[in-house]
């Protein structure tokens, strides 16, 4: 029995088989061979980034970004993650120097207590009476030395509250410029990488908004407003709890009222000025 000549060349030839039955494709071991694996995966570079992906993927440049997204990790220091070492120098300059502008306060109450004890007992003393001429000169002296002391210290005080007080504000209004610096970088540099259609569903008027208003929302807090945490909160109990802990312990049973009435009177302020941002 005669053999037909292709299905003789499709038995010998397996591999071609689909090429010479059916006739709808040529040489596909040929193509498989100089195209190789079509399944095999590959490394795609696009500048520093490197990703491997297969034939299969539609976008490599949307998988490497995907996958770079993945890697990064969020930042926990909020607005220190692009803090240098003299930012954390002059914060914690201004911050020393803010605890001992704090501390002048009360000082200088304990001052004026000091002399006003001093005028008290000059008053009743033999000098103000006249009971006794011959302790006139001793009691006159005394009554001066005692209010020279006072005023030295008033003097030093002053002196030191003065020089602190330039150093916690230029320190902190410093950080709060730098830090303003740098965010409008930031915003500037996202803006312009951002496509030709965005800039049609944003008005202009809210960028120039953000740049100006909110970042000096921004720079009016992170400044000088810190200071009265340190200056009126911290130096005033450690002042306290020196000279009268039983007192400062009785004062300081009101501070959780005044906590919780300042936080809602910040969170209200909070809440309207985004509503006058809309």
């Amino acid at each position: 029995m005669l053999k037909s000549p292709n299905l003789e060349t499709a038995e010998e030839h397996p591999k071609h088989s689909a090429v010479l039955i059916g006739g709808s494709s040529m040489f596909n071991n040929d193509r498989q061979a100089l195209l190789g694996d079509t399944t095999e995966k590959l490394t795609i570079s696009y500048g520093t980034l490197t990703t491997n992906s297969s034939n299969s993927s539609t976008d490599p440049l949307t998988n490497g970004r995907k996958s770079k997204k993945a890697k990064e990790k969020p930042r926990k220091l909020g607005l220190f993650s692009s803090s240098t070492a003299l930012d954390y120098f002059l914060i914690i300059v201004g911050t020393f120097a803010s605890v001992v502008h704090g501390a002048g306060f009360p000082l200088l109450s304990i001052v004026l207590g000091g002399m006003t004890s001093v005028f008290l007992r000059a008053e009743n003393s033999d000098f103000v009476h006249g009971n006794e001429p011959s302790t006139f000169k001793k009691c006159n002296e005394e009554f001066k030395h005692q209010i020279f002391i006072y005023s030295m210290y008033y003097l030093f005080l002053g002196f030191v509250m003065f020089i602190t007080s330039y150093i916690q504000i230029a320190c902190w209004e410093a950080v709060a410029e730098r830090l303003v610096h740098r965010l409008r970088q930031n915003y500037l540099r996202a803006i312009l990488r951002q496509d030709i259609a965005w800039f049609d569903t944003v008005q202009t008027g809210n960028l120039t908004a953000r740049l100006s208003d909110d970042l000096e929302r921004v720079r009016e807090g992170w400044g000088i407003k810190h200071l009265f945490l340190f200056k009126s909160f911290i130096s005033s109990f450690v002042v306290g709890f020196f000279y009268s802990w039983q007192m400062t312990v009785v004062m300081a049973l009101f501070t959780p009222a005044i906590a919780l009435t300042s936080a809602w009177m910040g969170r209200m302020t909070a809440s309207r000025t985004q509503v006058e941002t809309r």
